[in-house]
């Protein structure tokens, strides 16, 4: 089968056998390239997400968190792009008791962790 010159220099900057990817200026896309502008912080706190699509209220745990993201555990599938109101719950230090933090989140990713049980959804906080 021929392949077009179109075909061509698109299938170099996608990965395919043929062509030369060599000249492609587009980087292959790398699933554990670190999207985030801030740092991540691991963290270990419950999270309550309620959905501004359809009302409805999920319970997780936070994992990560970031200046301008976060990482959600739980058995929630949301959609892409749907927004999310969160509440995450943060551990006393000691015998002071802090506030939750509460935000505004844009669904950008869901993987599957668990198969059929548990999904970590990674979020772009839109509003703190």
């Amino acid at each position: 089968m021929a392949v077009s010159a179109t075909a061509r220099a698109w299938s170099a900057c996608t990965g395919w056998p043929h062509g030369n990817a060599g000249s492609c200026a587009v980087k292959p896309f790398d699933a554990h390239h670190e999207r985030r502008g801030g740092k991540r912080l691991r963290m270990g706190c419950r999270a309550k997400m309620k959905s501004r699509h359809t009302g409805e209220t999920h319970y997780g745990e936070c994992v990560d968190l970031s200046v301008d993201g976060l990482a959600i555990r739980s058995a929630f599938v949301p959609q892409f792009g749907e927004i999310l109101e969160v509440t995450i719950i943060v551990p006393p230090v000691g015998a002071v008791y802090s506030k939750p933090f509460e935000t505004v989140v844009e669904v950008r990713r869901c993987n599957e962790v668990e198969r059929g049980k548990l999904y970590e959804i990674g979020a772009k906080i839109i509003k703190r």
